[in-house]
């Protein structure tokens, strides 16, 4: 791009129309010439925080009234919103007595402008105009609807580029979880892993391998911080993940622990005496059963029984696996009405 001006200035151009770094009126640079320009401007006690306004409707507007609405809506907004005041939390990296400043502010608002987009050379990355030294970067339709400080950002390629791909990954996968947290954790799943076999009795040592890794990685899973806007989401309402599948459950652990039983059965009963039954009945026990206790019946259910008895007579069961049992089939409730005459 920098070698092609006729696509430069199409993407300056493009960039410039999107996203503004001054107020909607200002048609160049403006000077902080003394401390008072670069001053935030005082809302009077009678005017109404923007943020909390109803926003200039389109439908009670016509076109020309509206748009000048909107650029006033947008001048309110960017000097509530965007205009930059310097607080404690632009110096928290500094050390203790350095003298505070434009120069030392990490939000890089430090009153500098830019009166032309251009294309920094040893970072590759696109610099665009600044107007006004304090004002952030927003645009305008997004500023519009949410009413808050979106802090916008072109972020073509460079350092910036991969910047954000980093804190984005850092901030979603939350990683780092202190040392001592861990090893706290750690040592309570070991705890408690210890507590649930001291009771139970001629436990495999792949069983209880598996047993203790599934309690450490959920002891540790649990220390994990997650974000604010996962917390609202799940507050609100509005679910925690988002799929674009339906998935069914199964508790896969059910059928591998039955599996084992019928086999260890298997192998302790003798072979030709003919107590080995050709249902196979030693499947069906000793897995977990679901009770539901309902005002006029109580309901049994059972994975394990749903798919070793289903019909396999019928063609649509027919060589079904496991897999293809839980993805293709649903259980309905059927209910069963007894008509009894009565005998006087």
């Amino acid at each position: 791009m920098a070698n092609e001006q006729g696509f430069q200035g199409k993407m300056f151009a493009w960039l410039e129309s999107i996203i503004s770094c001054e107020l909607p009126n200002d048609t160049t640079c403006v000077f902080e010439m003394s401390p008072q320009d670069a001053k935030k401007p005082d809302r009077s006690s009678d005017e109404m925080d923007p943020r909390l306004e109803l926003p200039p409707q389109i439908a009670d507007l016509d076109d020309q009234s509206f748009a000048y609405e909107f650029q006033e809506f947008l001048t309110h907004l960017a000097i509530e919103c965007n205009w930059h005041v310097h607080n404690d939390t632009c110096y928290k990296h500094i050390r203790a007595g350095e003298k505070r400043g434009d120069h030392n502010c990490r939000m890089r608002l430090d009153g500098s402008l830019q009166v032309v987009t251009s294309i920094d050379v040893e970072s590759g990355s696109i610099e665009l105009r600044r107007w006004r030294g304090k004002v952030n970067n927003y645009m305008d339709l997004i500023f519009f609807l949410l009413q808050s400080n979106p802090d916008s950002q072109f972020i073509g390629s460079g350092e910036a580029a991969k910047a954000a791909v980093f804190y984005i990954t850092k901030y979603i996968t939350k990683g780092n979880l202190p040392m001592y947290t861990g090893l706290q954790a750690l040592e309570y799943a070991t705890k408690m892993h210890e507590q649930k076999f001291e009771v139970e009795e001629n436990v495999g040592a792949e069983r209880i391998n598996c047993s203790l890794i599934t309690k450490s990685v959920n002891a540790l899973m649990g220390q994990q911080e997650i974000s604010h806007q996962q917390v609202m989401s799940y507050l609100v309402g509005s679910g925690d993940f988002y799929t674009s599948h339906t998935f069914q459950m199964v508790k896969w652990y059910e059928f591998v622990h039955a599996a084992e039983r019928l086999d260890q059965d298997m192998k302790s009963l003798p072979i030709d005496d003919g107590l080995v039954s050709e249902d196979n009945d030693t499947l069906l026990n000793e897995e977990q059963i679901t009770v539901n206790v309902m005002p006029d019946a109580v309901e049994f259910t059972s994975e394990i029984e749903d798919y070793a008895l289903c019909p396999t007579s019928a063609h649509e069961f027919n060589d079904l696996c496991l897999w293809e049992f839980v993805e293709r089939t649903r259980m309905r409730r059927h209910t069963f009405r007894r008509h009894i005459r009565d005998r006087r």
